[in-house]
């Protein structure tokens, strides 16, 4: 990176967590240390440059799954509603086309807001769960549980570096299918 900095990512399944814990007020060089206290090659030496790091970003990849999006005169939309995750990167663009089908539906309506965020609801909600799913394949062969897993994700990460397979394998995730309506004015 810029200015002699190292960048390092380290991505595990919360199961990895040595102690069984996965508390998120145990300090993130105690978990990332528990966690990658074995893995050979550079790590030890790795882990104890991060020891002297004042700027660690931690996080948990996570999805937000509700079985309604909408109370009384209440709706939510994006990831306030459904984040697919941040494995997906789909966050904006969905909580755009949630944005316009709630519009759409609240002016189709009238003023049955009750309708309308019904409608907005059982057309926007099986496409998310969708996308969902997806996301979920996508991290469990991100992050494989087994050796076996974590051998067959390389391999297939390199076959990424041929342009066809990669299109095909890719395309087929980010196709879409969702026929946004054309709401009249």
């Amino acid at each position: 990176m810029r200015d002699d900095k190292t960048l390092f990512l380290f991505v595990f399944r919360d199961e990895c967590l040595k102690d069984g814990s996965a508390s998120s007020d145990q300090e993130p060089k105690a978990i990332l240390t528990s966690v990658y206290a074995d893995v050979g090659w550079e790590g030890r030496r790795i882990l104890a440059a991060m020891e002297t790091a004042g700027d660690i970003y931690f996080d948990r990849v996570s999805q937000i799954r509700m079985d309604r999006w909408a109370t009384g005169r209440i709706a939510l939309v994006g990831d306030a509603a459904a984040c697919v995750s941040l494995l997906a990167g789909e966050g904006t663009g969905l909580a755009m086309a949630e944005a316009y089908v709630l519009a759409g539906e609240l002016g189709a309506c009238g003023d049955d807001y009750a309708a309308a965020l019904g409608r907005y609801q059982s057309r926007m909600m099986p496409f998310v769960k969708t996308k969902q799913a997806s996301a979920i394949r996508f991290a469990s062969a991100f992050a494989p549980k087994t050796g076996v897993g974590i051998a067959l994700r390389n391999v297939v990460t390199r076959l990424f570096s041929i342009p066809a397979i990669a299109d095909y394998v890719v395309g087929r995730e980010l196709h879409d299918d969702i026929r946004l309506p054309d709401y009249a004015a």
